[in-house]
Formats: structure tokens, sequence, C-alpha cells
């Protein structure tokens, strides 16, 4: 397990890397964004995929603390790997940098995932993903979130569909492409009208790392994901 010193020293490492080999200032606001908006999915949506689904459905079998550790770790290295190839694709598809995917892909998989970035499984996952059209790369997603962790199958299916969009925020947001957030964010209100509907947020985008505590805007509560069910 990683200490927080590693990474810290990863997050630096990779912030003097990005300015480096694209010739600017600004990594530490790009890496930071990226990290924060991120991480804030990867960790909601596993929360939506597990906890949410266990307090809605239950649970058909017990698990031990340990098992259940080690497939919250599994499972959230998944949602990374995905999040890694949708994010490549868009800095790929909007000419966000010198270099493209070709960089940019293996300094976010060194970001993100570190150590864990060198295993062969790693490289052969994102390249199902990358070669895969959008919906063929949900459905793959949405497999491997079945076979990790059983109780996403409960979950609303619409979730899965706005995930891709959400990424598409957060990497959006940190190269500050408000014409692509506000695409992105037309996109899953077309899925979910009713994120609209919160009394705090309004269904506004927000900063990276940041979360609607009565909604969870960026990736909403079961109560709005089947608002229309």
């Amino acid at each position: 397990m990683e200490t927080d010193e590693s990474v810290s020293q990863r997050h630096q490492q990779a912030v003097e890397e990005f300015n480096q080999q694209q010739h600017r200032g600004d990594g530490a606001r790009v890496a930071g964004s990226l990290a924060g908006g991120l991480t804030l999915l990867r960790d909601l949506l596993y929360v939506r995929l597990h906890d949410d689904v266990e307090r809605r459905v239950g649970m058909d079998s017990m698990l031990s603390p340990v098992s259940v550790e080690k497939t919250a770790k599994t499972t959230k290295a998944e949602i990374d790997l995905f999040q890694i190839a949708v994010s490549a694709i868009t800095v790929r598809q909007q000419n966000y940098i010198i270099g493209g995917d070709d960089w940019y892909l293996p300094w976010l998989t060194r970001f993100r995932l570190g150590r864990l970035s060198e295993d062969p499984r790693v490289a052969k996952r994102l390249s199902l993903y990358l070669a895969a059209t959008p919906d063929r790369q949900r459905l793959i997603f949405t497999n491997v979130m079945s076979s990790v962790l059983a109780e996403s199958r409960r979950a609303p299916l619409v979730l899965f569909r706005l995930v891709p969009h959400a990424v598409q925020v957060v990497t959006a947001l940190a190269f500050e492409d408000h014409v692509l957030c506000d695409a992105a964010r037309e996109q899953q209100l077309h899925l979910l009208p009713a994120i609209r509907d919160c009394h705090h947020c309004r269904g506004k985008l927000l900063d990276n790392g940041e979360e609607c505590r009565l909604c969870g805007n960026p990736l909403w509560k079961f109560e709005w994901l089947t608002a229309a069910d």
C-alpha cells in the first residue's frame, strides 16, 4: 500500500514531467485538477456500485473485512483504468496537448496507478478500451465491474452511461475547455433530466473534486438515478 509520501512524490513527478514535456508552467494546476476530479469520480462510483446497492437491495453473501478491502482495491483500480482510457481519448480528440495520447496515456497511467502501471494486464486492458467504440467501451467496463463486484449488476444502468461523460467533464475542466464541459453535461441531462431537480446545485457543473452533498453531483445518488423509474 502506498504511503502519503510516495503519493506526494508521484504527484510532484507528474507535475514536473508535464511542465517539461508540454513546455508549460501550469502542470500543478492540471495535475491537481485531474487528480481531484478522477479520484472523486472513482470513489463515488464505488459507493454507487457497492454501498448504495447494499443499502437499497441488500447483499446475497457475507464477506470478511479482508475480502471487502481487497475487492474495493481491485474495483477502484479497474475504475481508474476506464477513466484513464476515456480521458486519453478526450485529450486526443480535443488536441489539448503536444504529443496527444501517445504521451498523455502513459503519463496519466503512471500518475494514477503508480507501480501498478507496470503490470502487463494494465496495458492489455487499456488497449481493449482504446480500440473500442464508446458503446463497446461501456459494455466492456460494465462486464468488468460485474466480474470484480457482483453487486454492481444491480445498479441502475443509466449510471454506466453517465460515467464516460463525467470523465470528459473532469478532463475538459483540467484543460479549461468549458465548451466541452457544457456539451458533456448536456448529454448527462439528456440521459437523466432529474439532475436539474436538485435544490442545492441545480445540476450545474462543479469544480473538479467538489461534490453536491444533496444529490451527489458529479455522480448522482440512487434517488436521482432512479427518478424516472
